[in-house]
């Protein structure tokens, strides 16, 4: 493998993005390997690559040149697996204290209730298999939690537009799968 001058490093750090071109070609196949291989998804491993790699340009001027890019990427990368992973275990966590909470839920309540449980129960189970890691998450944060978009924006370090774009893709999904009858 082709190791980068330091030219390159250096021209990076500075915020050359032909650089960041050079470094992304060249370290890319190496992180997606590490995500691919504790995911086992080809969607979350790229969704993980491109947070690592905005990571590494949104802090390139904290790059150490002597101890190199490769040995800070490599700690960012961990450092997004492991909030991935917290995360996780979070939506699972909330979903099975959301599924605890029907189960146990007050007899009395009202069909329209009912009802709507099982709409959001769906609508969680239905966007685990069809959105992307993100998506899902963006749109069970807005529509679940309530969250605003600036919430969101803030909570995942993302930009309000792709929020806006994360949830009008999901809704839209969404929309179609209802339409056919394979929403419920």
């Amino acid at each position: 493998m082709e190791s980068l001058e330091i030219n390159t490093v250096k021209r990076f750090i500075e915020g050359d993005e032909k650089a960041f071109d050079q470094i992304f070609t060249l370290l890319s196949r190496n992180v997606w390997l590490y995500f691919y291989q504790n995911t086992r998804s080809q969607e979350i491993t790229e969704e993980l690559v491109q947070d690592a790699f905005m990571r590494l340009w949104k802090y390139r001027s904290n790059i150490d040149q002597e101890q190199g890019i490769k040995k800070y990427l490599n700690k960012i990368a961990r450092s997004i697996f492991y909030n991935w992973l917290q995360e996780l275990a979070k939506e699972r966590k909330m979903q099975s204290e959301y599924i605890d909470h029907c189960k146990q839920g007050d007899q009395a309540v009202k069909h329209e209730d009912i009802y709507t449980r099982m709409d959001l129960n769906s609508l969680i189970k239905t966007s685990q298999s069809l959105l992307p890691e993100k998506r899902r998450k963006v749109f069970l944060m807005s529509k679940v939690a309530g969250l605003s978009y600036s919430e969101i924006s803030n909570e995942l370090a993302i930009g309000k537009e792709t929020v806006k774009d994360h949830i009008s893709k999901a809704t839209k999904k969404l929309a179609i799968l209802n339409q056919s009858g394979e929403y419920l």
